[in-house]
């Protein structure tokens, strides 16, 4: 069923464009014993919340503050929303009393098979329904986490596997919840265009696994998360995440992620600011400082420091305010499918 839920309003101006922000965090497991790149340990997780509580952040519901933001309503403060993927049992039975206890909204995207046959280290659908009427909001993540869009370059039938796996997702949640909002986050962080447009007709908002803050000028099929797990858990390594803003360009217009090349061209157009200052950008491709190749004071190109094998790749562009803070953030998921 479509149920197009978010409307974006084309009469704001850029002054109110960048009035408004919203940092998200993304987190998977949060355990002492599970996958360090994924896993926020318990004392982390309470670190981070006691820091965010102390530095003055609101934890808000991630659904009706996208909403503000697209339609141009102020967001007053200092905003943060907490997500999680695939459901792990983890979540249900350490992270949740946590925020139950202070009384902070979150977000499960859920992969709605391993639930279905009970795995073990998933949550349940009885735990999940409990979480919904307790602050969490219960969201798509497909049925079996799969790698939707990897095939994309080589077969038309993708196209049909990943939708009808969003669309038996969404129906399951809402059979079980009662209902099912119109988000969706991409397993790996992994879309195209052409997945990202048709979500986008179905009337969802989407996530992917890259970093960067959210404004009205997001791609809102392709909005942003900063990781808050592994080497990303510690209250120092997020300092400078939470206050983040969104880089003063149009995301919609930035390449489709899949490409079969190997060395593929990052172009962006940035938008005139009085705030970023774009002569201090860096760029950081798989953490490693790369060179700018600026076109003139507002665009540029970034390229690969070498051919990318096959896989997910990221660049991070990051330019700071002209007092310093806070830094302006665009990031680039690509993924390599040469076949």
């Amino acid at each position: 069923m479509k149920r197009p839920i978010f409307a974006l309003s084309l009469l704001l101006t850029s002054t109110l464009t960048y009035a408004q922000a919203l940092n998200v965090l993304i987190y998977h497991h949060v355990d002492d014993n599970t996958p360090h790149s994924t896993s926020t340990k318990v004392d982390d997780f309470i670190a981070q919340l006691d820091a965010f509580e102390e530095q003055g952040y609101e934890i808000v519901d991630l659904e009706s503050t996208l909403k503000q933001i697209q339609s141009g309503e102020k967001v007053e403060g200092k905003k943060l929303a907490l997500t999680f993927d695939d459901g792990f049992r983890s979540v249900c039975d350490t992270a949740y009393p946590i925020l139950k206890q202070r009384q902070l909204p979150f977000t499960v995207f859920v992969t709605t098979d391993p639930i279905d046959a009970n795995f073990q280290g998933y949550c349940s659908w009885d735990q999940l329904r409990d979480m919904s009427q307790h602050g969490a909001t219960i969201a798509n993540h497909t049925l079996d986490h799969a790698f939707l869009v990897r095939e994309s370059l080589q077969t038309e039938e993708w196209f049909e596997r990943a939708t009808s796996n969003i669309e038996m997702a969404q129906q399951r949640i809402e059979e079980e919840i009662g209902t099912a909002p119109m988000l969706f986050a991409y397993p790996y962080g992994e879309y195209n265009y052409p997945l990202r447009d048709w979500l986008k007709e179905q009337g969802y908002v989407a996530f992917g696994q890259q970093s960067g803050s959210v404004e009205f000028n997001s791609d809102w099929q392709a909005l942003p998360r900063f990781n808050a797990a592994g080497y990303y858990a510690s209250v120092e390594s997020l300092r400078f995440k939470i206050n983040a803003r969104a880089l003063p360009t149009n995301f919609t217009l930035l390449p489709d992620p899949v490409v079969a090349e190997s060395l593929p061209a990052l172009r962006v157009e940035l938008e005139p600011s009085t705030e970023a200052h774009y002569p201090h950008l860096q760029c950081y491709f798989n953490g490693q400082t790369v060179d700018v190749d600026w076109h003139d004071k507002t665009s540029f190109t970034v390229l690969p420091p070498k051919e990318l094998v096959n896989g997910r790749h990221r660049i991070n562009c990051t330019a700071p305010h002209r007092n310093g803070s806070p830094f302006y953030w665009l990031s680039q998921q690509w993924l390599v499918v040469n076949p």
